[in-house]
């Protein structure tokens, strides 16, 4: 794992191409400067620069890291101008050591984890530090920076604005580096890394668990983990940089603004009842047998139920008459084969069952309520390589 600290001199000497200039721009002693690059090449296993007479120039590995070093110094320097434009005596801001990560990976995920858990304690356990250590992490940091970043309530410790703008850039920074430590562990030729990726219902049971098969079989040292939740929720910790992409049904533009949309593959509603249902008898049944229909629907407000009440206007229907309200597939199976209610569900959903006989599709097409499938990124970010890949194999299986 890299020392962080030590970054602000790889990007110096990067850029100037010598130990010297370096020692200048950052006002550290040659030999400083020297041991950092050493430490760096040491914890990444691999030489980031060749030595030249005329200069430092950067390897292979050496570009790789470079990337997304600068890019997790952009994300710190994003948080300094947004707190410093906020603050009336910003005088502190420049010289905090944070901004420039001249303090260790620990501090910052101590900061990080506390804007998620709101308890020292936790966050303290988590880390495997003491309480005293953690707390006074978050003391240096906001005495260097100048405010205050946290404030203690009833429920724990609450960030203020600033805090958790200041603790979303230090998580998106995080995720470069770790990015950067994995794809020049690849350029060593074993592709290995892990991927987080938030999932929505839609993309759960057929085009993840394909990809996630063909991807670990290709490449044995990745690791894939998946994040469920709500739209709101894995959208939070996607601009956040804890989810390298979300995988489900795509919402409208304005809930996705900063986000980069990609339509992968079409999904459209079905009408499913269990194999005892009277509608599953019917040789045809119409809609307007739905009138009388008791429904298990997800609530108000989601996709599936605002897409529904739109098809069923447009056969000249009202809204349907819901008993059960819930967004949970083993709910809603287990509710529809033990009772005789409806529900508008993507097929693939519920596959086995329907393939199995236990549960059945009515044949009445709901066309207007298709809706596309695909990935969201955030519109700045850089996947890793495992991130491409398994995105990748996403978009093959949506083809198909």
């Amino acid at each position: 794992m890299l020392n962080i600290r030590n970054l602000r001199a790889f990007v110096s000497v990067a850029h100037s191409g010598s130990v010297i200039q370096s020692s200048r721009l950052i006002r550290r002693a040659q030999s400083a400067v020297t041991r950092s690059i050493k430490e760096l090449e040491a914890e990444v296993g691999v030489p980031l620069f060749e030595r030249r007479s005329q200069g430092m120039l950067l390897t292979e590995a050496g570009r790789v890291l470079r990337v997304r070093v600068e890019r997790a110094f952009f994300e710190m320097e994003t948080a300094k101008a947004a707190i410093k434009d906020a603050l009336s005596s910003p005088g502190l801001i420049d010289k905090a050591p944070i901004f420039s990560l001249a303090i260790s990976r620990q501090r910052l995920l101590v900061f990080a984890e506390l804007v998620e858990q709101h308890h020292m304690g936790a966050v303290a356990d988590s880390l495997g530090i003491s309480q005293p250590a953690a707390s006074q992490s978050l003391r240096e940091i906001e005495t260097s920076i100048g405010c205050r970043l946290f404030i203690r309530g009833p429920g724990g410790m609450k960030p203020t604005p600033l805090g958790a703008l200041l603790g979303m850039h230090i998580r998106r920074a995080l995720a470069e580096i770790r990015a950067g430590e994995v794809e020049i562990r690849s350029l060593r030729g074993a592709i290995a890394g892990s991927v987080v990726v938030g999932t929505l219902s839609l993309g759960r049971t057929r085009l993840l668990p394909k990809a996630i098969i063909q991807l670990t079989q290709a490449y044995p040292n990745l690791t894939i983990s998946t994040i469920e939740g709500a739209f709101e929720y894995l959208a939070m910790r996607l601009r956040a940089g804890d989810v390298d992409f979300i995988l489900g049904a795509l919402r409208p533009q304005e809930h996705t603004i900063g986000l980069m949309r990609e339509v992968v593959a079409h999904d459209v509603l079905s009408l499913v009842v269990g194999k005892s249902h009277r509608l599953a008898k019917k040789r045809q049944p119409s809609f307007s047998d739905l009138m009388s229909a008791e429904w298990v629907l997800p609530p108000h407000g989601s996709p599936t139920r605002e897409l529904l009440a739109g098809a069923m206007k447009a056969h000249g229907l009202p809204e349907p008459r819901v008993t059960v309200e819930t967004a949970d597939l083993a709910i809603t199976r287990g509710i529809l084969l033990g009772s005789n209610m409806v529900t508008a569900v993507s097929a693939h959903l519920f596959y086995e069952d329907i393939e199995a006989g236990n549960l059945k599709v009515l044949p009445l097409a709901l066309p207007e309520t298709g809706r596309p499938i695909g990935i969201l990124q955030r519109s700045t970010s850089s996947p890793s390589l495992a991130a491409r890949l398994l995105m990748a194999n996403i978009r093959a299986i949506g083809e198909l």
